[in-house]
C-alpha cells in the first residue's frame, strides 16, 4: 500500500469548504487539502501540515471524521479549526510544482457547489455535507 495520507476539512463563517481546484493530466476536479503522512509524525499533525504547505493556514485539528482507502492510499480525514492565516496558494510541493498543465487552486465553495466542482473521492461530498457548522 501507499504512504498514508491526512486531509483536513475547514469551514468558514459562510458554510463554505476550502478545496484545492485541481487540473491535471486534462481533468478538472477539486479534492480537500492534505498529502502523505511523514516519518513519525500522527495523522493529525500531518494534516495540520499538510494544510499550511498546501494552503497558508495555521489550523487546529478538531477530531477524525472518516479513514477510508482511496487509490491504494489508507486516508485520515479531520475536521479543522481556522487559528490564523491568509488562505493562497502555499510554499509547499504544490507551489512548486503548480504549472498550466498540473494547477492548484484553493478556493472557498459552497456547500451547494460541491456536486459541480467534482470533489473526489466520492466518500468526501457526502462526508462534507455532513460536517457543514449549524
Amino acid at each position: 500500500m501507499n504512504r498514508p495520507r491526512s486531509v483536513g476539512i475547514l469551514f468558514n463563517d459562510q458554510n463554505q469548504v476550502l478545496l484545492m481546484l485541481r487540473r491535471k493530466a486534462g481533468r478538472t476536479y477539486a479534492t480537500l487539502p492534505g498529502g502523505g503522512i511523514e516519518g513519525k509524525e500522527t495523522p493529525a499533525e500531518a494534516c495540520a501540515r499538510e494544510m499550511l504547505e498546501e494552503v497558508n493556514l495555521v489550523v487546529e485539528v478538531v477530531r477524525e471524521v472518516l479513514t477510508l482507502k482511496n487509490l491504494g492510499h489508507q486516508e485520515h480525514y479531520f475536521l479543522t479549526r481556522l487559528l490564523s492565516g491568509e488562505m493562497r496558494l502555499g510554499d509547499g510541493p504544490e507551489g512548486v510544482r503548480h504549472s498550466e498543465e498540473n494547477s492548484y487552486e484553493p478556493a472557498w465553495v459552497g456547500v451547494q457547489d460541491l456536486d459541480a466542482v467534482n470533489l473526489v473521492p466520492e466518500q468526501a461530498r457526502e462526508m462534507v455535507r455532513g460536517l457543514v457548522p449549524s
